[in-house]
């Protein structure tokens, strides 16, 4: 991956998260390679895939079962299901992520 200097996915989401007035603590970020890096650790809450460089996955929040699409299947499915088990082991930033339901 060839890019400008000071331009990676990590400038890419601050440029939108700026246009879309959030925090990154709002973002759930999910990566397997070294490009994913710079983005992973902004976000409010890094996924790394089971096929995921032992790297990525050392400094991820969560890592998943699957690999590629079914490990973001297996992320979206438990936060829709269950937000508050599939978030609760996140505390790099000691916000909590999810809702319970009554």
């Amino acid at each position: 991956m060839c890019l400008p200097a000071g331009v990676n996915k990590a400038s890419g989401l601050a440029a939108a998260l700026d246009y879309l007035k959030l925090s990154p603590h709002n973002v759930v970020g999910v990566g397997d390679a070294e490009n994913d890096q710079a983005f992973l650790s902004v976000c409010g809450c890094s996924v790394a895939v089971a096929n995921a460089l032992e790297s990525v996955k050392d400094n991820a929040d969560i890592q998943t079962r699957g690999a590629r699409g079914a490990g973001v299947a297996e992320l979206i499915h438990g936060w829709l299901t269950d937000p508050g088990a599939t978030f609760s082991e996140v505390r790099r930033h000691d916000i909590f992520l999810g809702d319970a339901l009554a």
